[in-house]
């Protein structure tokens, strides 16, 4: 095998580690606060869709997490019975409603992740920009792989999206 195959692997190796590490992340905040990992997993998406912007629907999120809507109907149910996220009327059209982060939700989100995410971006100091450029550019394939990988075992086509 040649040093760029090694590398290669190498870096899919440690790619399935830091998911690894995530995953107990996740199961730390989760067990520290009486939640599902996959309540967790939904708050994360709650929130990054509202940091951007485009906050989901409960039926989006459902999607997302490969939930029936019972079973979304439950999570959204539980999320919201423990302060965690609200449900909110579009102006627009009330029909559709959205799912938030409350101020609780957020405090609690925000005293759990916020020392990791500082952590994460101070680690990242001793990079150059064309390093990290480069790293932008590997994540952001390896998760498009990803996406499209889970796609086929849960037998659709997954649109994989690239992040902003």
């Amino acid at each position: 095998m040649t040093d760029a195959h090694n590398i290669r692997l190498e870096l899919v190796r440690l790619t399935q580690q830091l998911i690894v590490d995530g995953n107990k992340v996740v199961q730390a905040f989760a067990t520290r606060h009486g939640l599902h990992p996959t309540d967790v997993e939904a708050l994360a998406l709650v929130r990054v869709a509202q940091d951007r912007g485009k906050p989901l629907t409960a039926g989006a999120l459902a999607t997302d997490l490969g939930l029936t809507s019972g079973a979304i109907t439950a999570l959204v149910d539980r999320l919201e019975r423990t302060g965690h996220i609200s449900r909110v009327r579009d102006n627009a059209d009330r029909r559709k409603v959205f799912l938030h982060y409350s101020i609780a939700g957020l405090a609690l989100a925000d005293e759990f992740f916020v020392p990791l995410l500082e952590r994460s971006v101070g680690s990242l100091d001793e990079f150059t920009d064309e390093e990290l450029a480069i790293a932008h550019r590997f994540l952001t394939v390896t998760g498009v792989a990803m996406t499209t990988h889970r796609g086929s075992l849960v037998g659709h086509s997954s649109s994989p999206t690239t992040p902003n």
